[in-house]
C-alpha cells in the first residue's frame, strides 16, 4: 500500500443531484493500484471549497472478495484478493459525508428520516480527488468516533486502532506512513474535540431525502482513468 496523493482529473464540479463513485484506491501487491472499496452517491455540494455526498440506503456497494483476517475477520490482505469484488449494498441509515477540500480526512452521519443519529464518524484519508466518476481517496484504516451521550456531554474516541496495528504487522503500512496516520488522528481528535467545521456546521441543508431510491455506481466505476493517455 501506498500514500500517492490523487489529483483531480475532473476540472468541473460536479452538480448537485449528481450520481457517483465514492472510491478509496490502494496498491494492493501483484494487483497493483486498483479501486479496493467503492460506495455509490447523489452529490449535495461540490465546490471549491467543499464536496457533500450522501448515500441512501440501499445504494450500491462494491468490495474487494477473498478470505478475511485480522481483527474481527473481516480485512482482505493484498494476497487474498483475486481481484473481485463483492456486490453489496449500503446497509443502514442514508449518510451524508462532508469532506473540507484538502483535509485528510471526511465527517460522515447519519439520518434516520426524522433526526440525525448521535454519533459522527471521521474517516481518515487521502483528501479527495474529483474523477470523471466521483471522488476519490485512500482509506487509512484509522476513524475517530464523535458522540453526544445520553446525558449531553460529547465523547470523542479512536476506533479501528486494533486495524491499524494489524496492517502496520504485515508492512502493508509502514512505520513512517502509520506515524502519518497516527498524526491526523490526534488532529481529527483535536478537530472533533473542540467542534470544529463540520461539526459546528448547520447540516439543515445537508439533510438526505427519504424518498430518494437507492443508487447504482455509475459506469467505469472501477476504472482509474488518470492512468489514460
Amino acid at each position: 500500500m501506498d500514500m500517492a496523493v490523487p489529483t483531480d482529473t475532473r476540472t468541473e464540479p460536479f452538480a448537485e443531484g449528481d450520481l457517483v463513485a465514492m472510491r478509496s484506491v490502494n496498491t494492493y501487491g501483484a494487483h497493483g493500484e486498483a479501486v479496493g472499496f467503492a460506495v455509490a452517491g447523489r452529490v449535495l455540494v461540490d465546490d471549491e471549497d467543499l464536496a457533500v455526498v450522501a448515500t441512501p440506503a440501499g445504494s450500491a456497494v462494491r468490495r474487494r472478495a477473498g478470505a478475511g483476517s485480522g481483527p474481527n475477520g473481516r480485512l482482505v490482505v493484498p494476497d487474498d484478493w483475486d481481484g473481485s469484488y463483492v456486490e453489496d449494498g449500503w446497509f443502514g441509515a442514508p449518510v451524508v459525508r462532508v469532506h473540507r477540500k484538502g483535509t485528510p480526512w471526511s465527517v460522515w452521519r447519519w439520518h434516520d428520516g426524522v433526526d440525525w443519529e448521535p454519533d459522527w464518524y471521521v474517516n481518515l484519508e487521502l483528501p479527495w480527488a474529483r474523477t470523471a466518476t466521483g471522488f476519490d481517496s485512500q482509506d487509512w484504516t484509522l476513524d475517530v468516533v464523535a458522540r453526544v451521550d445520553e446525558d449531553g456531554t460529547w465523547s470523542v474516541r479512536y476506533k479501528d486502532e486494533d486495524e491499524l496495528a494489524f496492517y502496520a504487522g504485515l508492512g502493508l503500512w509502514p512505520a513512517a506512513m502509520r506515524s502519518v496516520i497516527e498524526g491526523v488522528g490526534a488532529r481529527a481528535v483535536a478537530s472533533a474535540t473542540a467542534r470544529a467545521f463540520p461539526f459546528d456546521a448547520d447540516w439543515s441543508a445537508w439533510v438526505p431525502d427519504p424518498m430518494w431510491a437507492p443508487v447504482d455506481l455509475p459506469t467505469g466505476w472501477d476504472r482509474l482513468d488518470r492512468h489514460d493517455g
